[in-house]
């Protein structure tokens, strides 16, 4: 499998492609888990909350409020093999993103002002402030949606890395510097926050050098494409993220503070490697199964060999790194993440059969797995997060990831079946 995948690397440019990006979300890892450990240390288990509550806000409202027209943008952009176009489809799209921005910002305004739980968390204040810089969330979404199209790998794997390095400095120097300062901690983490995407975003978007020419002519083709296309992708993303970020606010409604925000996304965060690894090899492998009608067995194997052990890896190191860099009031995170392991890992070989699926063309099966996910996470989390808590969240993506797990490999069989009478 190394040397196969080694081979890949010296001979297929895609490949190198597809490693550079993974090595670029590899790196993120510990970046991210060194910021973390900062921002808690600075915040506290409470305001860290508060922290991952505002940053799951913007999460959900961008799956909300982007309508498909991204994944148009994205199929414009896939189908085009024209530099000029392409500019234009680039400066279109952003004249999109700032008509979604309005009315995210409105509707993010009456949230601010009316609901009760901001109102009782005392946030209502702090998330009209952040509000104005709600376009650093959907330009994020522009660069991965669009970049992926266009194959600008290395300006997607910068769009990734770079704010994350920035925000560790930065993150470094307010816990150093402000430490011992009276001051809004939560204003100043988030100040430096939204500085370091903002700086990031608009160097990479001078970079593109996007043109506004013949806006309305590539707006009518990008429209067509979000009735084609885009519009089903919208709607699959809006059941299985949207809900997935929408457990994460739901801890807060049910929470006296939001500190189980912050567990819950602290045990989501460390289990990303998880993900890595059936992504990974299904990406590599992508071509291949177009061509294949089933699944070799000896690279499902790897694949479950591998992911087992990134697991029991996990579970052994996991407890002596929160008690001993965390402390004790972070504790809740351990059995949280050995409960939400289990469902990641379901998620992550759904992803695998998912690919091969989708490598087949079997775009209506991808659609229905995805209905089915996010109808089981929404019903879950309503069961489950009114009594436990972030407990009921963790349950609730373990039960979610494992009906992905079981609706995906069903189409599979199904899709195998078909292919062999």
């Amino acid at each position: 499998m190394l040397k196969d995948l080694i081979q890949q690397y010296r001979s297929n440019p895609r490949a190198k492609q597809v490693l550079g990006l993974f090595s670029v979300n590899i790196i993120g890892i510990p970046i991210g888990i060194i910021t973390s450990i900062v921002v808690t240390r600075y915040l506290g288990p409470q305001g860290y909350g508060d922290y991952k509550f505002i940053q799951s806000i913007f999460n959900f409202a961008i799956i909300i409020f982007t309508f498909g027209f991204f994944q148009a943008g994205n199929r414009a952009l896939v189908l085009n093999n024209d530099k000029q176009k392409a500019k234009e489809y680039y400066g279109t799209e952003l004249a999109i993103t700032g008509g979604l921005f309005i009315i995210m910002t409105f509707f993010l305004v009456i949230y601010a002002l009316f609901d009760v739980n901001i109102q009782e968390k005392q946030l209502s204040n702090f998330l009209l402030f952040v509000i104005p810089f709600g376009w650093v969330f959907l330009l994020l979404r522009y660069f991965e949606t669009l970049f992926q199209a266009d194959n600008r790998i290395r300006m997607l794997a910068k769009v990734r890395l770079y704010p994350k390095v920035g925000f560790l400095v930065m993150s470094a120097a307010l816990y150093f510097i402000f430490r011992n300062i009276e001051i809004n901690r939560l204003a100043v983490v988030w100040s430096f926050y939204i500085g370091t995407e903002v700086i990031v975003y608009l160097i990479i978007l001078r970079k593109l050098n996007v043109s506004f020419k013949r806006l309305r002519k590539r707006f009518i083709e990008i429209w067509n494409y979000n009735k084609s296309f885009g519009l089903n992708v919208y709607l699959g993303s809006l059941f299985a993220l949207g809900f997935s970020y929408f457990s994460e606010i739901l801890i807060s409604y049910f929470g006296a503070d939001n500190s189980g925000v912050g567990f819950y996304s602290l045990a989501l965060t460390f289990t990303m490697p998880l993900t890595f690894i059936p992504n990974t090899i299904a990406t590599t492998h992508y071509k291949d199964f177009s061509k294949n009608k089933i699944v070799s067995k000896k690279l499902l194997l790897i694949t479950l060999g591998l992911s087992l052990a990134s697991l029991f890896g996990l579970w052994i190191i996991v407890p002596p790194f929160i008690n001993f860099i965390y402390g004790e009031d972070f504790s809740t995170v351990i059995p949280l993440n050995f409960i939400v392991s289990f469902g990641v890992i379901a998620y992550g070989f759904g992803d695998f059969f998912n690919r091969f699926l989708g490598a087949n063309g079997k775009g209506k099966a991808l659609r229905n797995s995805a209905f089915f996910v996010g109808g089981s996470l929404m019903l879950s989390s309503f069961l489950l997060i009114p009594k436990y808590g972030e407990y009921g969240a963790a349950y609730a993506k373990l039960f979610a990831g494992f009906t992905y797990l079981s609706v995906i490999i069903f189409y599979y069989l199904k899709f195998k079946k078909s292919t062999s009478e």
